[in-house]
């Protein structure tokens, strides 16, 4: 289904397992017999009460029913409605350079699985959760929904548990440090404590106030775990004397406000109240950022003449020990991180400062000029780095494209929607990067480069997505809008697209001219991404169109050459791939197995990349049905075949090769018999990523084992620029 697995291979995403938390055992047997009865189930109550972590829960104890997978899919940081289909595809591991992840796709993907999907947070997106959820479940018999909401979403077949606050002693009856392990708002109390202060413990002397804390916070676990980190500059004395001060007070503000939302507001009222002004400012410009942030672009942000940017490291560190925010993961990179409770919170604060606009062109700025370093730079050592920091930020480059569209310039949105081209194409978010690129350019459009590149990227995304009359659309009103304008590099980028979709559709004869018309403009510019993209698909373009597949060896040799000088993989791994066909067709089967290998070792530095593997491992399969190694081409078919369902497309788009890899599969399951081989490819498809590298390599793979493909240049890396340079 997806190449995501839990540590024992299980398929899924879920988190090995659900920090802090504690009871349920009600709800834990209810749901589960509910998902029995019910396709759709859906946990309703207050922020904060602990939905999402029981829903986990019910998703790790209920992995080993469902064959293919549990499948969390994060929707509080998702604003656009619009996306919900894409953000399930995504969590799913579907990459759909062909097929879009709209809800016929998802439905085809999913129409024979055994699934469970968690949809978490859906309060804000309710009508587009409903939608999808009832096309799902209509086409898809063997899945399961369980949903996390402030509300029910109000379908045919929905059962529905409303989450309850965490039992709390009765304030009535004397609490013993033995009767408090009975209550599950003191058991998570006591473990949040003894995480703060290690030596935390319950005593005679402190059992009545935790007892009372318990019942100020009426069992709220977000409230709780809030409070409990006040212990380190706090006593559960003073803890307590504060929020009970507090509540008086709000018993003469929002009476129409339920109780628990009055409670967590007034806790996240008074760690307001605890920081000082500049802290205050700072969390509420940090409320624009979606899905976490890091210092540099805070610096960015939220600097100015009220907040000197030397200042920001230190409010940073403050509103950590405050725990407004979290510093997440073990990134190279610090990150933080806002519970989406308190990042609303500081959204109201800011909107009610006035700020809001001002700090959210300030953010879509910031995350523009990273689109744009990423594709000026991504022929270089930094590209690793810049496919990392793309992943982790996916959340705040919507927000920032969302502003984009609605509020900046066209040229402000086509830019960044254009210049986010890798991002689209090497992640394989081809429907996203659609999404925005039209939106952009249904704008007022202007007389400018930027719709020019625009353009071509959304008609390469049509070309890769089977789509050629769209594709020749856009690049028509590319090319004439192009010739209107003064010189531009766009002009090299144009041939280079036209020429892949006369490529894709086997005219070679159109195609060669285009590449190699491209390749001058490109080598004139001096631009070695472009210079690599036309040397990989001519070099395979030249060796597919000609008698001796060996016409296409030079430009894949220059194009390794570049790259391994450069620090470039997405091209090398591609080239790379490129050079294990032409040498398969040319009678050298080592030769094409090495290569195909060394595509692997240098796609495997781009994380979560599946094309360019299900590729080397299509050759792979080729070179043994070539050697009469039947067994192993089997299973390299079904492993590949796996990535193509995963990333929802196959070879079908690349008419050149479709042929080959018909021919193969026929002639090894002709050797075989249908028994033997499809008991093979079935072993394929179920081996995980990691699995199906370790036969596709055929060793453990140390560094060195084997020579490269191509001698390497040794000069030293070119100066990666700063990561402040696009500041």
């Amino acid at each position: 289904m997806s190449t995501a697995t839990t540590a024992r291979g299980i398929p899924g995403n879920l988190p090995a397992e659900v920090t802090s938390f504690v009871g349920r055992r009600h709800e834990l047997v209810g749901v589960r017999r509910m998902l029995a009865t019910s396709r759709l189930v859906t946990l309703t109550g207050a922020g904060g009460v602990g939905k999402t972590r029981l829903a986990q829960r019910i998703g790790l104890d209920m992995r080993r029913a469902f064959a293919d997978g549990v499948w969390l899919v994060e929707l509080a940081e998702l604003r656009d409605p619009d996306l919900v289909a894409v953000t399930v595809a995504e969590a799913l591991g579907i990459r759909e350079e062909s097929v879009s992840p709209g809800a016929p796709g998802l439905a085809t993907f999913l129409a024979d699985q055994q699934a469970l999907l968690i949809f978490d947070n859906c309060e804000h997106l309710v009508g587009a959760c409903s939608d999808l959820a009832e096309t799902l479940l209509r086409s898809c018999p063997g899945l399961r929904i369980l949903v996390t909401s402030r509300q029910a979403l109000r379908i045919v077949g929905e059962a529905t548990l409303t989450v309850h606050p965490l039992s709390v002693p009765d304030p009535d009856e004397a609490c013993t440090p033995a009767d408090l392990s009975r209550y599950e708002s003191a058991s998570l109390l006591v473990e949040r404590a003894t995480a703060v202060l290690p030596g935390f413990a319950v005593t005679e002397a402190n059992c009545a106030t935790i007892s009372a804390l318990c019942q100020a916070l009426e069992g709220m676990p977000l409230a709780i775990e809030l409070a409990v980190a006040r212990l380190r500059v706090l006593t559960l004395d003073e803890i307590l004397a504060r929020l009970t001060d507090r509540y008086r007070l709000l018993t003469a503000g929002a009476r129409n406000a339920p109780a628990r939302q009055q409670t967590l507001r007034a806790l996240i009222d008074w760690s307001w109240d605890l920081c000082s002004e500049p802290e205050r400012v700072l969390w509420s410009r940090l409320s624009v950022f979606s899905g976490g942030l890091e210092l540099d672009a805070v610096e960015y942000v939220a600097a100015d003449e009220m907040l000197p940017a030397d200042t920001i490291l230190d409010l940073v560190a403050s509103l950590v020990d405050k725990s407004v925010l979290a510093r997440t993961g073990d990134c190279p990179r610090a990150r933080y991180k806002m519970l989406e409770v308190v990042r609303e919170y500081g959204a109201a604060r800011l909107a009610g400062a006035g700020e809001q606009d001002r700090i959210a062109r300030r953010h879509c700025d910031w995350f523009a000029r990273f689109a744009a370093y990423g594709d000026a730079h991504w022929a270089s050592h930094a590209q690793t780095d810049l496919v990392g920091r793309l992943r982790v930020e996916q959340a705040n480059l919507r927000v920032a494209l969302e502003y984009a569209v609605t509020a900046a310039s066209p040229e402000v949105a086509l830019r960044f929607a254009a210049d986010l081209q890798n991002n689209w194409f090497v992640r394989g978010f081809l429907s996203e990067g659609r999404h925005w690129l039209d939106r952009a350019l249904a704008m007022p459009a202007p007389r400018h480069w930027t719709r020019v590149k625009a353009l071509r990227v959304a008609g390469w995304i049509a070309c890769v997505q089977s789509d050629p009359v769209r594709a020749h659309a856009l690049l028509a009103d590319a090319r004439s809008l192009a010739m209107t304008l003064p010189p531009s590099a766009e002009l090299a980028f144009l041939p280079l697209i036209e020429g892949n979709l006369a490529s894709f559709g086997g005219d070679y004869a159109k195609a060669l001219p285009l590449f190699e018309e491209a390749l001058a403009r490109f080598r004139e510019l001096g631009s070695l991404s472009g210079e690599m993209w036309t040397l990989s698909v001519l070099g395979l373009a030249r060796g597919l169109a000609k008698d001796d597949p060996t016409d296409g060896y030079p430009a894949l040799a220059e194009c390794l050459d570049l790259a391994a000088a450069h620090g470039e993989v997405w091209w090398r791994s591609f080239a790379l791939w490129a050079l294990s066909v032409l040498r398969w067709l040319a009678g050298d089967g080592p030769g094409a197995a090495e290569a195909a290998k060394e595509s692997l070792e240098a796609g495997k530095m781009v994380k979560d990349e599946q094309f360019s593997l299900g590729l080397a491992l299509e050759t792979l399969s080729w070179v043994a049905g070539t050697e009469r190694r039947d067994q192993r081409a089997a299973q390299l078919l079904g492993a590949a075949e796996r990535l193509w369902q995963a990333t929802q497309t196959s070879l079908a788009a690349f008419t050149g090769l479709r042929d080959y890899h018909d021919e193969s599969l026929a002639a090894i399951r002709m050797r075989l018999g249908d028994r033997a081989f499809d008991a093979a490819f079935r072993r394929g498809t179920e081996l995980s990523t990691a699995e199906a590298l370790t036969l596709a390599l055929e060793r453990p793979a140390p560094a060195g084992a084997r020579p490269p493909a191509r001698p390497r240049r040794t000069p030293g890396p070119p100066r990666t620029p700063s990561w402040r340079s696009w500041a």
